[in-house]
């Protein structure tokens, strides 16, 4: 091989190792892996309203201002809450700052300034409503009180209505005026509608008027206008002066 031929195939070998540092040098890293986005899985809306119906006919129906709905739970929260609760007598209008309804266990759970009407202009007010479709029951707690035009009142810490057993119980520092004056203070009272009966238990305490009566435990069919007494029970009359009932 030539002197000429020589310094040839050197220029190519020195060619060909530049162009393999330069291709090697100049490819690009391998870009970094794509982040997995999650999409949202809550969904917000404005404005909606809610229904539940048995045997064709709607149980209770909520609006609301907003909605956000869990797409995996599908359970659901609503601001701003106007809804209704029929049943065959009566229909009972609801206001109340939110809602969340559990769609699993068919719960609905209403909290903030809960104010709850019917036609009778009977009203009830609480920190909390809970009301369990498969049980058909509605339970109010904290501060609880009920009121009617006559002005008769009951207050406790919490209260029920089981609509199947068409029965009220009240628990908790239940507190009850009847319009005609008369008080009864209890731990717990239920009321069966149905029968017009009435029980009050735990530290029973009645006053009207010049009368007062202590018990474990007091039963009425007359709203209390005649009673009976058990375990402990007392009665005074021409009292004037007592432990106030509130």
């Amino acid at each position: 091989m030539s002197t000429r031929e020589k310094i040839l195939a050197a220029t190519v070998v020195i060619f060909f190792v530049c162009l393999v540092v330069w291709v090697v040098r100049s490819t690009p890293s391998a870009p970094p892996p794509i982040e997995k986005v999650e999409p949202p899985t809550v969904m917000e809306y404005e404005g909606n309203t809610l229904t539940e119906e048995k045997d064709g006919k709607i149980i209770w129906e909520l609006t609301c201002d907003k909605m956000r709905v869990d797409s995996l739970t599908q359970d659901m929260e609503l601001i701003n809450v106007r809804g209704k609760f029929y049943d065959d007598e009566d229909i009972w209008d609801l206001t109340a700052k939110r809602a969340i309804y559990d769609r699993t266990e068919s719960i609905i759970y209403v909290e903030g300034e809960v104010v709850v009407t019917n036609s009778d202009n009977e009203k009830l007010l609480s920190d909390e409503l809970i009301w369990f479709s498969e049980e058909e029951m509605l339970t109010a707690t904290g501060n609880v009180s009920v009121t009617k035009d006559d002005g008769s009142e009951l207050k406790s810490d919490e209260l029920s209505w089981l609509a199947a057993k068409e029965t009220l119980m009240a628990t908790g520092n239940v507190r009850v005026k009847d319009n005609d004056g008369a008080k009864l203070a209890s731990d717990k009272l239920e009321w069966f509608t149905a029968e017009e009966k009435v029980i009050a238990t735990g530290n029973v305490r009645i006053s009207n008027e010049d009368m007062r009566a202590f018990g474990d435990l007091a039963y009425s069919e007359n709203n209390f206008k005649n009673f009976g007494l058990l375990g402990h029970a007392r009665i005074l009359k021409g009292v004037k002066d007592d432990e106030s009932i509130d």
